[in-house]
């Protein structure tokens, strides 16, 4: 049968969602037509984005559609069965037909496809990309990543990915973009390409903005503050603090510095039509500023910088640290031009939020972080920054911590999310061997594409049931994968959550949950950077309903009470029940392709860690013992519980699930160490002789 499909065909955004719709059609093995809303012949589905197109069909959309929501319903059209796409927007009649296509691809038929009413429950659903030029953090793993970045190619993958899973905002990241987007007029020296080069970047902005604009993503360029490109160092201030120098420290401003990233912004505005917003992050060279004077700062440059385009473009404002919220709060209150609301970006749990779904703290400290929601703002909204620097080669998915996030974090104040990492790039994906039949992917996101999906479809609808994941793996791996993966990854994923709860964490490097690392420092030191039993003994914990191991050992030794507070036992008991959990799951499955192969071994990496965590949990309580009791059975039992077939042996079977198929790859927290779970054998063997040779004198 063919199924004729009548739309708008000057929307891009339809255009893009019927394409996929077209595929999944030929995918049930039926054929496509066009047709056309207002001229006769009968269609089988109709697609409108206004009251007005409705209307074209004698239908009004519901009252209870809003923007970027949709209404699949069954009419007749011309006397015979039709279904319809009704929306009041382009991005809303998309997600409808995206919607339809997988509904098909799931049903078969389209008589089978159920009526609904979706709307976005979130207006703000954004990916954080950070460039690899001018970038915050400088490393080889941001290196790799120049040619991918560049590559248009990269960004229409990137963009679909995105478009299909619901996001609608892209937020790129690096310290000083101007130089590689306009040419200042009265500081044209401070961008160092030639005319040509610049042309050639701006060509690819204008592109990557403009696709981006045509999947119903607006973009955001983002940057820190106060910077300025070598080439206006070199030609105009030699003192000035460019992009390749050490990102914290005190300011350097003068009128000359001023002027020129003032002018910048208005440039960058008017020049790229396509941009939808810019946003600044205050605080790194600006040390020794007074936080109003750094506010200050922001309005005489990027406030009067925006008021001089030609067009009024949406603004993101983070949240500085450390500073009084009420003159944050006063600026973006007062401004009287943004467009509404403003989105203030706040680190949630700083640069780990896969610890707790709980705001425990947020960058530089939670202390009166309320003030800037209590009382309600009146122009802006809060946007949650999900930072991960905890799991950048094993896949994550566990769609049950993201709902109790959104179930505890959405109010009325907040406007939406943003999700991503400062230090990785998901373009290039230099973690897997060449040429393995398992990597069925081209870029790294591809291979993240359930962590992209969760996040993205329960953004923009929290209801959406486990159902709808389980067919996208079916329809990638086959019947028997659906349910069963996403319960095996839903069980050992909950291993990073637990070890952030667990250990106490800040900023970036202080915790890499995959990698079973904490360290502060910038480069590898000695195997410093894993986290010894001692590091455990001396951690305190994250979530304060946990406990610690020594916490849990003056309490035992006391006699304390210890109801109400999750203990280290019964951590690990949660642990151990949840990797035998997935690895079930997993023996259940009975398909099998080398690109399934891939996603099951990163289940089993997890479990492995997760077993790993509980063996040594359970050694510390014995170590903690020790160090109270001064008895050798704690010493004992201990040492058993890290040696085989406990701590130890999980960590081979870590090493030999992960070897054949991971290289030893940079990592930003290990400076120019490369990354394996190999590496860390050494101090996986450290701690049992910390506890065998360690002896203590009780301490009562």
């Amino acid at each position: 049968m063919a199924i004729a499909v009548a739309f708008r065909t000057a929307s891009p955004q339809v255009c893009f969602a019927v394409d996929k719709l077209k595929e999944a059609i030929l995918a049930v093995g039926e054929t496509y037509e066009t047709g056309e809303l207002n001229r006769p012949g009968h269609v089988h589905i109709a697609i409108t984005s206004s009251e007005e197109e409705a209307a074209m069909l004698g239908l009004a959309v519901d009252t209870s559609v809003l923007a970027e929501g949709f209404e699949i319903r069954r009419f007749l059209h011309q006397g015979k069965p039709a279904l319809a796409i009704l929306a009041r927007d382009e991005s809303g009649a998309m997600y409808g037909v995206l919607e339809l296509a997988e509904q098909l691809r799931d049903h078969l038929e389209l008589s089978l496809i159920p009526e609904c009413i979706t709307n976005a429950r979130l207006a703000f659903r954004a990916l954080k990309f950070n460039l690899p030029w001018s970038s915050y953090r400088m490393n080889e793993c941001f290196d790799l990543q120049h040619e991918t970045v560049r590559d248009l190619s990269f960004w229409q993958s990137f963009l679909d990915m995105m478009a299909v899973n619901r996001y609608n905002v892209l937020t790129l990241w690096n310290l000083h973009p101007f130089p590689y987007m306009v040419r200042s007029v009265h500081f044209p020296k401070a961008t160092p390409f030639s005319d040509e080069e610049l042309t050639e970047w701006k060509q690819y902005w204008t592109s990557l903005f403009r696709m981006a604009k045509d999947r119903g993503i607006e973009t955001y360029v983002i940057n820190w503050n106060i910077f300025v490109s070598e080439a206006f160092k070199e030609h105009y201030d030699a003192q000035a603090v460019d992009d390749l120098q050490f990102y914290y420290g005190d300011a350097y401003s003068t009128e000359q510095i001023k002027q020129y990233t003032r002018e910048s912004v208005t440039q960058m505005i008017d020049e790229y039509p396509d941009l939808a917003g810019l946003g600044i992050s205050l605080g790194e060279r600006m040390d020794d500023m007074a936080p109003e004077a750094r506010q200050t700062w922001i309005e005489e440059v990027y406030y009067e910088g925006m008021k001089n385009a030609g067009r009024s473009v949406k603004f993101i404002h983070r949240a500085p640290f450390s500073v009084d919220p009420l003159i944050t709060r006063t600026s973006i209150e007062k401004n009287g031009f943004m467009p509404e609301p403003v989105w203030v970006e706040v680190k949630f749990n700083w640069s780990h939020a896969y610890s707790s779904s709980k705001l425990l703290l947020t960058h530089g400290g939670s202390k009166g972080m309320e003030g800037y929601w209590n009382p309600p703002p009146t122009n802006y909204k809060i946007t949650w920054m999900i930072r991960n620097e905890d799991f950048f080669t094993l896949r994550w998915a566990q769609p049950d911590f993201i709902r109790e996030h959104l179930a505890e974090n959405i109010h009325d104040y907040v406007g939406g999310y943003y999700v991503g990492s400062e230090c990785f790039i998901p373009a290039k994906d230099y973690s897997h061997v060449e040429d393995s039949p398992q990597m069925s992917w081209t870029y790294a996101f591809e291979k993240h594409w359930l962590h992209y999906m969760l996040w993205g479809r329960l953004l923009y609808d929290p209801s959406t049931p486990d159902t709808v994941f389980q067919n996208e793996i079916s329809q990638r791996y086959g019947e028997s994968a659906g349910k069963h993966l996403l319960r095996a990854f839903s069980s050992v994923c909950k291993m990073p959550m637990a070890l952030g709860s667990f250990f106490s964490f800040t900023w970036d490097f202080t915790l890499y949950a995959e990698g079973f690392i904490a360290t502060n420092r910038t480069e590898y030191n000695s195997g410093e950077a894993f986290i010894s039993l001692k590091d455990l003994l001396e951690s305190t914990t994250f979530d304060p309903a946990y406990l610690s191991l020594r916490d849990y050992a003056d309490r035992w030794v006391n006699g304390e009470s210890m109801e109400g507070f999750i203990t280290p036992l019964q951590l690990a008991d949660t642990l151990e029940a949840d990797a035998h959990e997935g690895l079930k799951a997993l023996s259940t499955i009975v398909d099998s392709t080398p690109a399934l192969s891939s996603e099951t071994a990163d289940v089993e990496a997890w479990a492995y860690l997760s077993l790993y965590l509980a063996a040594k949990l359970r050694a510390g309580v014995c170590y903690a013992l020790y160090e109270k009791t001064g008895e050798e059975d704690d010493r004992r039992n201990a040492q058993h519980w890290l040696e085989e077939p406990y701590a130890a042996k999980y960590w081979e079977d870590l090493i030999d699930v992960t070897k054949s198929r991971y290289k030893k790859q940079p990592l930003m927290h290990l400076g120019e160490t490369l990354f394996s779970w190999e590496l860390f054998r050494p101090q996986v063997a450290a701690d049992i002789a910390f506890v065998g040779g360690n002896q203590v004198t009780a301490v009562n």
